[in-house]
């Protein structure tokens, strides 16, 4: 038996070889794609392939196409945000650095933490332990989640996403290493709440610091936004989290943050479609895990818990605190001081003092 010689001509040669390049390509990317692509996830919508949500499930992400009204979101929000108001914030501090061993000025900071909040637990994760804590948390339900957690390149995303996860899942605060602790924990809320009235510490949930209140447009022109790297003129800050385990805007968060990573690798036509390419710049980052997206999240989970669009005047001038929700919103000053813009004030009367590392900011594509 042998095989019959097929002459090809020659001028068909370079056609034949192109076609095999482009059949080998999409093999390629079939093979490479399935992994990922299925991977089951529970934080974000869920394939065809796999069972329906109920309405309730649906409407978290896309309440605009549920069969949801505004009025049955609200409620349901209520119910849950009523829920959690039967438990108290876990008394929980989470840091994470890169080793368990930190640097002189580190240390220093990590003392303010544990010294001033003798009653509560503190925890520093290295990235050993940190990718431990994920897994163990995460890996049953949530598989995709410690996949990108483990493998995004741009560690600040990871670091974003991993305050999140402790958050939602253990409670208490998690806050940046490059901190110091100013006022204990345990008064945070009754000193903001103190000349406030008609306000129960019970019913707060979360706690969200203002990081940024420019709404003078004469003070702060449009330029001036711009300039600093801002996306509006209220913005909340994530380098401090303080939530009860659970809340609703943080597995929104969470949820939201995977789904555009997925989306941003399936979208990929230049190279592998896999996170090991994803690579972004500093405004995309800021707009995919950090305050941009965290501000969004916020805002839009507001307005359904209200029942109304709340207007971004109404999160400005903040003195003491405003409680809208379930969320208590403290200004600029108490997690942000000595910045100056946003009448931040100085230190003495902050909770905390944050000293803008910024590490991550290196190397970033333009």
């Amino acid at each position: 038996m042998f095989c019959p010689r097929i002459n090809i001509p020659r001028r068909h040669s370079p056609l034949i070889i192109i076609n095999l390049i482009i059949l080998c390509i999409f093999t390629y990317h079939i093979y490479h794609g399935a992994d990922e692509a299925f991977l089951p996830i529970s934080f974000g919508p869920l394939r065809p392939s796999t069972a329906p949500k109920s309405p309730l499930q649906q409407f978290y992400e896309q309440p605009e196409r549920s069969s949801l009204s505004t009025k049955e979101i609200q409620s349901h929000l209520l119910s849950q945000a009523n829920k959690l108001s039967s438990i108290p914030f876990p008394k929980r501090i989470y840091q994470t650095w890169k080793t368990a061993s930190l640097p002189p000025i580190a240390y220093d900071r990590q003392t303010s933490w544990i010294l001033t909040n003798p009653s509560h637990k503190y925890t520093l994760l290295s990235d050993a332990t940190a990718s431990q804590y994920v897994r163990e948390n995460f890996n049953s339900t949530d598989p995709y989640i410690v996949h990108l957690y483990e493998n995004f390149p741009q560690r600040i995303l990871a670091a974003d996403l991993l305050r999140y996860l402790i958050a939602y899942k253990s409670g208490g605060l998690y806050v940046d290493i490059d901190t110091i602790c100013n006022t204990p924990i345990e008064k945070w809320l009754s000193d903001s709440i103190t000349d406030i009235p008609g306000i129960k510490i019970e019913e707060i949930n979360l706690v969200v610091g203002l990081e940024l209140d420019v709404m003078d447009a004469e003070r702060y022109p449009d330029d001036w936004v711009v300039k600093n790297k801002f996306s509006e003129r209220i913005q909340f800050l994530q380098w401090s989290v303080y939530a009860k385990p659970g809340h609703e805007v943080l597995r929104r968060m969470i949820s939201s943050i995977q789904e555009t990573v997925r989306k941003d690798i399936s979208d990929m036509w230049w190279r592998r479609k896999d996170i090991s390419s994803l690579r972004y710049n500093e405004m995309k980052i800021l707009d995919t895990t950090g305050p941009f997206r965290w501000t969004r999240i916020i805002r839009e989970y507001v307005n359904q818990i209200e029942g109304r669009e709340v207007e971004l005047h109404e999160y400005s001038g903040i003195q003491e605190a405003k409680k809208i929700g379930d969320i208590l919103f403290l200004p600029v000053n108490r997690w942000n001081p000595g910045v100056l813009h946003s009448d931040a004030g100085n230190v003495e009367t902050s909770f905390l003092v944050h000293y803008y590392g910024g590490s991550w900011k290196k190397n970033l594509p333009s």
